[in-house]
C-alpha cells in the first residue's frame, strides 16, 4: 500500500481540490476511524460535554443528549463520506453536482467560515488548558505557539494527518480511560441534585442535543477530503462503520466533560481536570487539538481553493496548498486573539449558525447523491464553468432556500425567535425541520417531476440560459466520462472516470477545462 501521497516524488502533498487519480488511491476502512476517533477525541469534547451541564441539565440527562446527538451526527457525517471513494474530489467540490458551478460557491465561503471559525474555538481551548498549567505565558500566546505545528501538518498534508491521528488514537484512548477512572475514584462524588433523573424542560434539552448533533455533523462538509484518497471499489459498509464508530465512540470524553463539570462545577472546565487528573493531563488536553486543528486548517484550505476556483483553473501546486493554508491558519489565529475573552458565548452562537446554515445543505446533498444520481456524477464537469452542472441548478437551490425558510419558524437563538417556538414552549426544532423538510421536499419533487431535477440557470454572453440536463434519469444514460458511466475517451473499460482514472484535462498537472455533456437547452434547438 502506498504510504505517502506523492504526485511528483514529494512527501508534501500537491493536490488540492484535484481528483485523485487510481494510481494514488490509498489507505483501509480503519484508518477512517482512527481519523475521526481521535479528532473527537480531544478538548473540545470535553468542552462540549461540559457545556450540557454548565446550561443546565443533570449529568443523566446530559449522558443521553450527548449519545442522541452523537449518533444522529455520525450518521449523516458517515454517509456523505461515501462520496470520497467514489469520486476522488473534495466534499464540498462535489456540491456543484447538486447546486451546480456558481450554485455552490456560497458553501464553499460559508464551509471556509466554518473551518476557520472552528480552528481558532479550538486554539483558545488550548490556550485556555496551557494557561492553567503555565499561567505566565498568556492565552493569546499559547494561541500563537499552537497555531505552528497546526500550519506545518497542514502543509504536508492527507498522509501525514492519518499519521498524527493514528499514534492520537493511541495516546488519547489510554488518556481518556485514565481520566475517566480518576473521575469516578474522585471523592465524595455527584451531588444528588446532579445525579437526578427529573425530566428536564424540553427547550434546553434540545437545545443542548442540537450542539451536539452539530458538533459532529459539521463535520460532513469535509469529511470526504479524509476519505477521498481511498481506492473506489473499498468496502463501503466497512468504511461506513469505521467512521460511525469512531464518532460515537469519541463521545465518551464528552461524557467525561458532562462529569467533571457535575463534581466541581465552580472549578472551571480545565481547573476541574487538574484538580482530579493533574496538571500532565491538561497538557495532554491541550496537545490533542494539534491533530483537529489540522483537519479543519486542512478543509479550510480545500474551501478557499475551491472558491477562487469559480473564477480560475487551479492547476496542482504546493505553493497554493502552503498559502490557501497560511491563509486560513492566520484567519483563524486573529478570530481566536480577538474572541478569546468572550469564548463561551461566542462558540455557542457560532454553532447556533452552522446549524442553521448546514443542515438544509446536507439534506439536499444526500438526497441528490443517493436517490436522484444514485452516485453517478460527472467529475469532469465539477471543474468546467459551461459543463452540465453549470450556473444554478434550479430545484436543489429552491429545495435549500425553503429548508432555511422552514429552520426560521423555529429557530430558537440569541440572534432570532421564530413566530412557532412558544407553541412549542420555546424548544428549537430547527434542526429537525430544517433536514426533514428539504429531503422530503426533494423526494416529492424527484417522484413527480424527476425531469426537473437537472434543470439549470445560468448567465450567458449576457442572457439567461435555461438548459437540461437528462443523463441521470432512468431512461437516460449517464455522461461520457461519469463516475460509474461510459468511460471516457481512452479510459479502460473497468468503470468510469472514477474508476479508470480522470479525464485527460484532470489529470494532475493540467488544466481543468471540461465540455459540456449529458445537457440539452429549453426552447431552443438541442445541442
Amino acid at each position: 500500500m502506498a504510504t505517502t501521497t506523492k504526485t511528483r516524488g514529494s512527501w508534501i502533498e500537491e493536490l488540492s481540490i484535484h481528483y485523485v487519480p487510481v494510481t494514488e488511491r490509498h489507505g483501509k476502512p480503519r484508518d477512517q476511524f482512527t481519523v475521526w476517533f481521535a479528532a473527537n477525541l480531544s478538548a473540545i469534547g470535553l468542552f462540549l460535554g461540559s457545556l450540557s451541564v454548565v446550561l443546565g441539565l443533570t449529568l443523566p440527562w446530559a449522558i443521553v443528549a450527548i449519545l442522541v446527538g452523537y449518533v444522529f451526527g455520525a450518521l449523516i457525517v458517515a454517509f456523505h463520506a461515501m462520496q470520497g471513494p467514489k469520486l476522488g474530489v473534495p466534499q464540498m467540490i462535489q456540491s456543484r453536482g447538486q447546486f451546480g458551478f456558481y450554485g455552490a460557491g456560497v458553501f464553499f465561503l460559508a464551509t471556509f467560515v466554518l473551518e476557520f471559525g472552528y480552528t481558532a474555538a479550538q486554539t483558545v481551548l488550548q490556550g485556555q488548558a496551557m494557561n492553567q498549567v503555565v499561567p505566565h505565558l498568556s492565552i493569546l500566546l499559547w494561541i500563537f505557539i499552537f497555531t505552528i505545528p497546526t500550519i506545518v501538518l497542514a502543509i504536508f498534508g492527507y498522509d501525514w494527518v492519518h499519521r498524527w491521528q493514528r499514534w492520537a488514537t493511541i495516546v488519547l484512548g489510554i488518556t481518556v480511560l485514565v481520566m475517566l477512572i480518576q473521575a469516578l475514584m474522585f471523592k465524595p462524588g455527584l451531588s444528588s441534585a446532579e445525579g437526578s433523573w427529573a425530566a428536564p424542560q424540553l427547550p434546553l434539552f434540545t437545545l443542548v442535543t442540537a450542539i451536539y448533533l452539530i458538533a459532529i455533523a459539521s463535520w460532513a462538509p469535509n469529511v470526504s477530503d479524509y476519505s477521498r484518497y481511498l481506492p473506489e471499489k473499498v468496502n463501503s459498509a466497512r468504511t461506513f462503520w469505521a467512521i460511525f464508530w469512531g464518532m460515537v465512540a469519541s463521545a465518551v470524553i464528552a461524557g467525561i466533560g458532562a462529569y467533571i463539570t457535575a463534581l466541581l462545577p465552580k472549578a472551571g472546565l480545565f481547573g476541574a481536570v487538574d484538580t482530579i487528573s493533574g496538571p500532565v493531563i491538561v497538557v495532554i488536553m491541550a496537545l490533542s487539538l494539534i491533530g483537529t486543528n489540522v483537519l479543519t486548517t486542512y478543509t479550510g484550505m480545500l474551501s478557499l481553493t475551491s472558491a477562487v476556483s469559480t473564477f480560475r483553473k487551479i492547476p496542482v501546486s504546493q505553493v497554493i496548498r502552503i498559502v490557501g493554508v497560511v491563509i486560513t491558519a492566520g484567519a483563524a489565529f486573529v478570530a481566536a486573539a480577538l474572541g478569546y475573552n468572550s469564548f463561551l458565548t461566542s462558540f455557542q452562537n457560532f454553532l447556533d449558525v452552522l446549524l442553521f446554515v448546514f443542515i438544509p445543505w446536507s439534506a439536499v446533498n444526500l438526497f441528490d447523491y443517493y436517490f436522484v444520481r444514485k452516485g453517478v456524477y460527472n467529475v469532469q464537469a465539477f471543474f468546467d464553468p459551461d459543463g452540465e452542472y453549470r450556473g444554478f441548478r434550479v430545484i436543489p437551490v429552491v429545495v435549500y432556500l425553503v429548508g432555511l425558510g422552514v429552520e426560521l419558524l423555529f429557530i430558537n437563538q440569541t440572534f432570532y425567535v421564530g413566530p412557532l417556538v412558544a407553541p412549542l414552549g420555546g424548544a428549537d426544532i430547527s434542526w429537525i425541520v430544517g433536514f426533514v423538510v428539504p429531503f422530503g421536499l426533494y423526494w416529492l419533487i424527484a417522484r413527480l417531476w424527476p425531469e426537473t431535477a437537472g434543470v439549470n440557470v445560468s448567465i450567458e454572453h449576457g442572457a439567461l440560459d435555461v438548459s437540461m440536463e437528462t443523463d441521470f434519469l432512468p431512461n437516460g444514460s449517464p455522461a461520457p466520462g461519469a463516475a460509474g458511466g461510459t468511460p471516457a475517451p481512452g479510459a479502460a473499460a473497468t468503470g468510469g472516470a472514477a474508476a479508470a482514472g480522470p479525464p485527460a484535462d484532470l489529470a494532475p498537472g493540467a488544466g481543468n477545462a471540461g465540455t459540456a455533456r449529458g445537457r440539452k437547452g429549453i426552447g431552443q434547438p438541442q445541442a
